[in-house]
């Protein structure tokens, strides 16, 4: 439970706090499972600090310092984080469904099970995030940054990855079937058994991307680079590749190879 006299610091404003938190630095905060939703936080130092199970649905964090603060569990449904910083956070089972994080510093953030679905987080910064078992259905990740990060079995159908860069991203088995990936950075992206029918990848780059049993259909992949990227037994029937460019790509147990088409 939260300690009453942090959750009564924290009612008395930002300014209030900082004197609070400048007087007592190394002092613990525990503000697990309290009940602060529609807060607003701007303005506060609440790194490092316990929120784990706390309701903050429809808090206002924006540009709040969040660096190492465990969230685990935490409910931000709604939550208002633009800018805010999360850098090394846990976020394990949290739920940021709906929740504005634009330019949001993420870098390296523990997040097994993330619930993001609708979230806006265009423009944030996820390097070497763990996304691991998350669902995103419908996220606005336009110009992302998720490169190094894992992502295995996360759920990104319906997104939106307009020029994200997902460079070195690890998607083994995702689900981003109609996800909208045009002009984003895949390069040595690991995709395998990914499922990405209806998804649009079109002028995306793909270089040396490992796209081994992926599911491909109809998926987009028109002006793409597939420059070396592993191919290796997907079904290419339906799948879209006028002008792609699959120079020594590798194309082992391939089903259905089309002609390629300029339209």
């Amino acid at each position: 439970m939260a300690d009453p006299q942090h959750l009564s610091l924290l009612r008395l404003g930002a300014v209030s706090w900082g004197q609070w938190r400048s007087q007592f630095p190394d002092c613990p905060v525990d503000l697990q499972d309290a009940d602060l939703q529609g807060l607003n936080l701007r303005g506060f130092a609440l790194g490092g600090i316990n929120f784990q199970g706390a309701d903050l649905r429809r808090a206002k964090l924006i540009g709040v310092d969040l660096v190492g603060a465990n969230l685990t569990g935490a409910d931000l449904r709604g939550a208002q984080l633009w800018s805010a910083s999360l850098r090394g956070a846990r976020l394990n089972q949290a739920n940021l469904a709906g929740a504005q994080l634009w330019r949001a510093d993420l870098t390296g953030v523990e997040a097994i099970a993330l619930e993001f679905s609708r979230a806006d987080l265009s423009q944030a910064n996820l390097t070497g995030a763990n996304l691991v078992g998350g669902t995103g259905r419908g996220a606005n990740l336009r110009q992302v940054d998720l490169s190094r990060a894992v992502g295995d079995r996360l759920d990104l159908s319906n997104a939106r990855l307009i020029a994200a860069h997902l460079n070195q991203t690890s998607l083994r088995r995702a689900n981003l079937s109609y996800a909208d990936f045009t002009g984003a950075h895949l390069s040595l992206a690991q995709l395998t058994k990914a499922q990405l029918s209806f998804a649009h990848l079109s002028g995306c780059y793909l270089y040396q991307a490992d796209l081994q049993g992926c599911d491909l259909y109809e998926t987009d992949l028109r002006w793409a680079d597939l420059t070396k990227a592993d191919l290796s037994f997907t079904d290419l029937s339906k799948t879209k590749l006028g002008g792609a460019k699959l120079w020594q790509a590798t194309l082992q147990g391939v089903i259905g190879f089309p002609q390629a088409s300029p339209e």
